[in-house]
């Protein structure tokens, strides 16, 4: 089976129209969902901040205890346990995992990360809230000065 994402993935996302302002999370969950509709494979979610990530889509369900139809994945507050479920998924070679949260909270994850990078896993990642500023929320509490 093959993983490759679709050559013409990039200009499906590209054509979308978004209109500005926008906050970024809002426009980042337009091109997640647009590429939950070309990618079949993909499957993913978030530590419990779907709604602030945007990066639940409900046309897809939820892989439940004894319906993995679904594509929608609800790892909980544990960033770390949700770095290494995605490369555990990614390993399998049956689909193209993603893990969405703030980035502030990606320093929990840094050891799947890291480990993602060492075995060249392909493994998508969605930090959200990344800035000095939050669109309408102003100033944050976010740091960014921390990622290297």
């Amino acid at each position: 089976m093959s993983l490759k994402l679709p050559v013409d993935l990039k200009e499906e996302i590209m054509d979308l129209e978004i209109e500005a302002p926008i906050a970024t999370r809002k426009s980042a969950g337009a091109a997640l969902a647009k590429a939950f509709e070309i990618v079949p494979y993909l499957v993913g979610g978030s530590a419990d901040l779907a709604p602030s990530t945007k990066t639940y889509n409900g046309e897809y369900g939820e892989v439940q205890k004894g319906d993995y139809s679904g594509r929608n994945l609800r790892f909980g507050v544990r960033e770390h346990a949700m770095g290494a479920v995605v490369n555990g998924i990614s390993l399998h070679q049956g689909f193209r995992p993603f893990a969405a949260t703030f980035l502030v909270f990606s320093d929990y994850m840094r050891p799947a990360i890291r480990l993602a990078a060492l075995m060249k896993q392909p493994v998508i990642y969605v930090f959200t809230h990344d800035s000095i500023f939050v669109g309408e929320d102003g100033p944050t509490h976010q740091p960014v000065e921390h990622v290297e």
